[in-house]
């Protein structure tokens, strides 16, 4: 590269970071959705309890409590927890913000006698407000699971109805995409949504799934039977992939390719010389034909594994897999062998053979 070319380069580069962070102190400049940020906070002090709790958005145990109660008792508490008032006499506020440091402060009225603890009381929040502070506080100190995260937005929303997914996502500093495919989620069976909130099936497998049902590719029981068997450690991810309609894209050159191979197969089928079957017959090999040079060697493994998944396709596969995947012949069933990376190739073989095993 010449140095006009590496200058031009680098100035490029320098004005897509300063679009950037132009586009990022735009963002910071747009004017809040809500007055959450503006209303009046006082101090004030409670025992705990006159203190009580909403149901957390975030389910599990909390973590580093202990540790937390020995900071706060060789410290102080540095940040009081944010309340808002209730109309109740006997627990005349309700925590807004601070989990962690409330399960804290009992650990230590536990230990010792309960006392008096320094709250922040935020004026006029109302319940949809309570929800996103909490929302907020739980999405900023670790990225909480998807179920629980979509169930939270839909609580949210349903407190305020005019709120979008986008207005959410904006208000706890969520990605909007993140949090669009996270609510579509609970699309799915109630198995499937356990499995991804125990962390046995990740985020982008079982938004696959959900994709898959939606379009017809697979229906519900079949999606858990997959998804079951996958938890199982019966089946891998990809292939639950194929077992529900996985279709992969044809790669860019996918036309030249396939008239190559038109090509070769016509090549193939005429009939051959004798004087050219001569060639190949030699004293040397004990009057056994010579194979030609590019075949000497043999197919690679991912050659046959190509070949093997073309032959299932074309004689034994389900008639619901062939028309999924668009195979009318024994062409097509090679052609989308072959277009498979060769590492997909032996799970797709063992998907479509599971299929037909299950309809016999």
């Amino acid at each position: 590269m010449s140095v006009d070319k590496l200058q031009e380069a680098e100035e490029q580069v320098a004005q897509m970071r300063e679009a950037e962070e132009e586009s990022r102190r735009e963002d910071l400049r747009r004017p809040p959705l809500d007055e959450t940020a503006t209303k009046a906070h006082s101090a004030i002090t409670a025992p705990l309890a006159q203190v009580r709790t909403m149901t957390n958005m975030r389910t599990g145990p909390l973590e580093a409590i202990h540790e937390l109660a020995v900071s706060i008792r060789e410290t102080g508490l540095l940040h009081p927890p944010l309340v808002r008032a209730t109309e109740d006499e006997e627990q005349p506020y309700e925590l807004l913000a601070g989990q962690r440091r409330f399960a804290a402060m009992k650990l230590l009225d536990q230990a010792e006698e309960p006392r008096e603890w320094r709250f922040t009381l935020v004026d006029g929040v109302s319940t949809r407000e309570a929800l996103t502070m909490q929302f907020a506080e739980n999405f900023h100190q670790s990225k909480p699971e998807p179920v629980q995260f979509a169930r939270a937005v839909r609580l949210i929303m349903k407190e305020d109805e005019s709120l979008t997914a986008a207005e959410v996502s904006r208000i706890v500093g969520a990605p909007v995409d993140w949090t669009r495919k996270s609510l579509k989620l609970l699309e799915l069976p109630d198995t499937i949504l356990a499995r991804v909130e125990r962390g046995d099936l990740s985020f982008t497998t079982a938004d696959f799934v959900r994709r898959q049902v939606a379009r017809g590719a697979v229906t519900e029981a079949k999606a858990q039977e997959l998804v079951e068997a996958h938890t199982a450690g019966d089946i891998s991810a990809t292939e639950l992939k194929f077992g529900a309609g996985y279709v992969p894209p044809p790669p860019e050159n996918y036309e030249e390719v396939s008239a190559r191979l038109d090509a070769a197969r016509r090549e193939a089928s005429k009939p051959v010389p004798r004087e050219e079957r001569d060639e190949d017959w030699t004293e040397e090999s004990g009057g056994e034909p010579t194979p030609t040079p590019e075949f000497r060697d043999g197919p690679s493994d991912a050659e046959v594994d190509a070949f093997v998944l073309g032959a299932f396709l074309h004689h034994s596969a389900t008639a619901r897999t062939k028309k999924l995947l668009r195979i009318t012949g024994e062409a097509d069933a090679h052609e989308y062998a072959r277009s498979l990376r060769p590492h997909e190739r032996l799970s797709a073989l063992r998907s479509f053979a599971r299929e037909a095993i299950d309809a016999i």
